[in-house]
């Protein structure tokens, strides 16, 4: 399932985003064809953002609409939602570099065309899928524990143990980092050094050789550094 807001004033061209992402779903060849999705449609950003809970994976921002304009919108979204993928759709080309600031993967100039929004949608997929989590079942004691990996702040290994770090417990199980690679492989965590994997969702900043991941600095070896810059700049879309 994959959650997809509109948020447009014009009626004519929200019908035509809807259009699209529907013809898109239905000439699907590649084992996807008939995958669920939803469309909810906004008429301005006001009511968008109005009690909002970060239930969308992806999102048709208009640029140009009374009242805080799209661009105003998309700051205060990211203000509450850093995951949602976000699109500007907009009558006038000029707006195309002001969406980097709010990590907009790109915009489509209106009319929309079919080929350039297929594209568009493509990336949209990719990045939602990146984005989504995976659920880890961790054997601790005699049961079994499962954890979300959005949960997860950063893994690491300690002799024969693995500790997955959460916001306010730590569990530790017998394993691998390997094993736990191969778990979190789905999905966004990435290599800070050969003992430890952080989540790409979690990193706040990379300053030399640590990283910064809600608030715990931890430390990156000169080998794993330019792998994990790659990786940041995938998940961000850029």
């Amino acid at each position: 399932m994959i959650r997809i807001a509109i948020v447009d004033d014009d009626d004519t061209d929200a019908a035509r985003t809807t259009e699209m992402i529907e013809r898109y779903y239905a000439e699907r060849e590649d084992g996807t064809r008939g995958k669920a999705y939803t469309i909810t449609r906004f008429t301005d950003g006001e009511s968008f953002l109005d009690d909002y809970k970060a239930e969308f994976d992806a999102m048709f921002l208009d640029v140009e609409m009374p009242g805080i304009d799209g661009l105003e919108t998309a700051h205060r979204l990211r203000e509450i939602d850093s995951h949602v993928v976000l699109v500007f759709t907009t009558k006038m080309a000029q707006y195309a570099a002001v969406g980097y600031d709010v990590d907009a993967i790109g915009y489509l100039v209106k009319p929309i065309d079919y080929f350039g929004f297929a594209l568009k949608m493509r990336k949209v997929e990719d990045l939602v899928a990146k984005r989504q989590g995976v659920t880890i079942p961790l054997t601790v004691g005699t049961g079994t524990q499962f954890l979300s990996s959005h949960d997860v702040r950063y893994v690491e290994v300690l002799g024969h143990e693995v500790i997955y770090h959460t916001e306010k417990v730590a569990y530790k199980v017998w394993s691998s980092l390997k094993e736990a690679a191969a778990l979190l492989e789905p999905v966004h965590f990435a290599a800070s050094n050969r003992y430890c994997l952080v989540n790409l969702e979690w990193v706040q900043a990379v300053n030399g050789d640590t990283v910064v991941v809600d608030g715990q600095t931890l430390p990156v070896s000169r080998s794993k550094r330019k792998p994990l810059m790659q990786a940041l700049a995938a998940y961000y879309g850029r």
